[in-house]
């Protein structure tokens, strides 16, 4: 893999290095994890809001929905969106809607994300079995109205208070403490970039919003094995913060206790902030206690909002997101690069003909020439012959990717939403902290020169 670079980043620069644990420094299995939330909220449902229990009848499937779709919460449809907020691909519930039915509802409409009443984004990897879910309960309101299940948007509600209890009431957390091995993947190339960093005089945080006890399970498990240069995980980070409540760490001032790592206790903390484990706190006070300005802390998460986007507002710490979903997408890229090519040279085919097409239609218009229909006739015979051609290219290399949204950075030609949030808030991302080890942490991370359409 790689680390890919939106805006220069110069580690040698960089003193203090911040992580998010979940989903960052500490690898899922996502597909095992998402199953298990899945099956968490179908129980809410039915033993809370009181859903039939023919719902426990349904599922779960993985790649039903990617990380940057869109609910849209009234009409029950599930959105796939372009960098620029315009519907690119869309389902209500487990149909997919055909071209005319997606153009009466959304031709025109930039989504705007920030009506949260109609809106919501599935914009985490922990968000993949809430969206599943209301997929497969929309299509079963649609076909089985016997049920009496409640409206699109009260369903999408439900659905996602099922699955704020299964988190607040530890059912989640409780059963990955049972079976660690099922739902965490061990990378000991992970802990290598770590002690390669800490070797180059990096200080290394933990930022998460797991609590001590959870954050400990995890790093024990994670950490240690392949630890070389230190004896604990405790040793390698100088700072850990758990129960952070990110977004509010990088936005508001909370207390902040320090933990006793040996009895999980806690006590008030005042003052300057030195090398141990805390609770709570805010990214002020550790930032003016360790002397370092924001240009040269980096901070590392997995969400874009919570990890990211608050930071580059109040903060102006350099960033980085871990997608774990560039794994599949390089390898699709990589494996379909022929097919891209063919497409291309179709695409460039097909313009000709059409450029052909309209000069002939100018010169009717402009100098009163009646077209040559021969010709006409052909240039269409032709264009038609080349979309059959480009349609059956396309639809093989979609399989090389999700079989139902396609690229997840991709919506058509343009950039995914998902994508564009990348672009504008993330210094630079990869697939995992373990593609650091191909790297110096002296590394000046330089982007590449994007070619503007003027330019090509």
């Amino acid at each position: 893999m790689g680390i890919y670079v939106n805006r220069t980043l110069n580690m040698k620069q960089i003193a203090a290095i911040g992580f998010d644990m979940d989903y960052t420094l500490v690898r899922y299995d996502s597909e095992a994890f998402e199953e298990m939330t899945y099956k968490e909220i179908q129980k809410k449902l039915i033993e809370v809001k009181g859903y039939p229990p023919s719902i426990a009848q349904l599922k779960f499937k993985f790649n039903l929905a990617i990380r940057g779709l869109v609910i849209d919460k009234p009409h029950g449809n599930i959105l796939k969106l372009s960098t620029y907020s315009k519907v690119k691909h869309a389902y209500h519930g487990l149909k997919e809607m055909d071209f005319k039915t997606q153009q009466k509802i959304y031709q025109g409409l930039v989504i705007d994300l920030n009506d949260s009443d109609r809106f919501s984004i599935v914009d985490t990897t922990f968000s993949i079995s809430y969206c599943v879910l209301y997929m497969q309960i929309i299509d079963l309101k649609d076909n089985h109205p016997e049920l009496n299940l409640p409206d699109y948007k009260t369903i999408e509600y439900d659905i996602l208070e099922g699955l704020d209890i299964s988190h607040r009431d530890g059912s989640l957390k409780t059963q990955v403490k049972k079976a660690v091995k099922k739902y965490i993947i061990q990378d000991p190339e992970i802990v290598s970039s770590l002690e390669r960093f800490k070797k180059h005089g990096k200080k290394l945080w933990v930022i998460t919003n797991s609590d001590y006890e959870y954050s400990r399970l995890l790093l024990d498990y994670s950490i240690n094995p392949f630890l070389k240069e230190h004896k604990h995980w405790s040793e390698l980070f100088n700072i850990v913060v758990t129960a952070a409540s990110k977004p509010k760490f990088f936005t508001d001032k909370l207390p902040l206790l320090q933990v006793d790592p040996a009895s999980g206790l806690m006590r008030n903390h005042h003052g300057k902030i030195e090398d141990g484990i805390y609770q709570g706190g805010n990214a002020q006070t550790i930032q003016k206690s360790s002397g370092f300005t924001g240009e040269q802390i980096l901070y590392l998460g997995d969400h874009i909002y919570g990890d990211v986007l608050s930071i580059k507002k109040t903060c102006n710490w350099r960033t980085a997101l871990v997608i774990e979903e560039l794994f599949q997408e390089t390898t699709a890229l990589e494996e379909s690069a022929a097919l891209s090519e063919e497409i291309n040279t179709l695409m460039t085919e097909k313009i000709t003909y059409e450029q052909k097409l309209d000069d002939l239609f100018d010169k009717e218009i402009e100098k009163g020439k009646k077209p040559d229909k021969e010709k006409i006739q052909a240039h269409f015979q032709r264009i038609e012959k080349v979309d059959k051609k480009i349609g059956k290219l396309i639809r093989a290399h979609s399989q090389y990717f999700n079989p139902y949204w396609g690229e997840t950075m991709r919506a058509g030609v343009e950039p995914s939403r998902l994508a564009g949030q990348i672009e504008k808030y993330a210094c630079i991302y990869m697939a995992s902290i373990a593609d650091f080890v191909e790297y110096s942490p002296r590394t000046y991370y330089r982007p590449r020169k994007k070619t503007l359409p003027h330019e090509s």
